[in-house]
């Protein structure tokens, strides 16, 4: 019986320890450094607390013999403490990469605003110059002079002008080349 306790014992101290150095792992993932020293510090002092009590028993101190079903809770604490702070880890290490992806969205989303910004200010500048011809335009069917919104009637060339940005040189079709000017057709003709 002996022995037996004294196999639990050792194997909660052992269990107790390594919880403390995964305790301490956990400071550089999660920058939480005296929530995890503070939590180490006392799996470590419960793991000296263990061993003394192995080293009474060791030394054979008859006064000092530890109760069998006390020692087997102990141990059983101990796993569950051990797989606590040994299964918590991928929560942080989740944790942490979300974090990096998140800055990562967040400064993408940032320069995706700036362009943004700059899109809709080339957009406001676009749409401020331009002027554009709306609605119905009265038109003489014969001098095709355009009626303006006081009633004058103006050279279509001195409407469209001043209602866009749209600028006129004069030419002549072919079929006005014809009919004003028969002339000139004949002798590009003979050429």
């Amino acid at each position: 019986m002996f022995r037996l306790e004294a196999t639990v014992i050792a194997c909660a101290v052992v269990a107790q320890f390594l919880s403390a150095l995964l305790a301490l792992r956990l400071i550089g993932l999660t920058k939480r450094s005296v929530a995890w020293l503070a939590i180490a510090a006392a799996i470590t002092l419960m793991a000296f607390r263990r061993l003394e009590s192995l080293a009474s028993l060791l030394s054979g101190n008859p006064a000092s013999k530890p109760d069998l079903l006390f020692e087997v809770n102990g141990l059983a604490i101990s796993m569950l403490m051990l797989a606590g702070v040994y299964l918590i880890r991928p929560i942080f290490l989740a944790l942490s990469r979300s974090e990096v992806r998140q800055r990562e969205t967040a400064s993408k989303l940032a320069v995706l605003a700036e362009e943004q910004k700059r899109l809709i200010a080339d957009l406001q500048h676009a749409l401020g110059s331009i002027r554009t011809l709306k609605g119905m335009l009265p038109i003489c069917s014969s001098c095709k002079k355009i009626r303006d919104d006081e009633g004058y009637w103006n050279q279509i060339e001195a409407y469209v002008s001043e209602h866009s940005e749209a600028e006129f040189t004069h030419g002549i079709c072919p079929d006005c080349l014809r009919k004003l000017y028969p002339d000139v057709e004949q002798e590009a003709g003979e050429r």
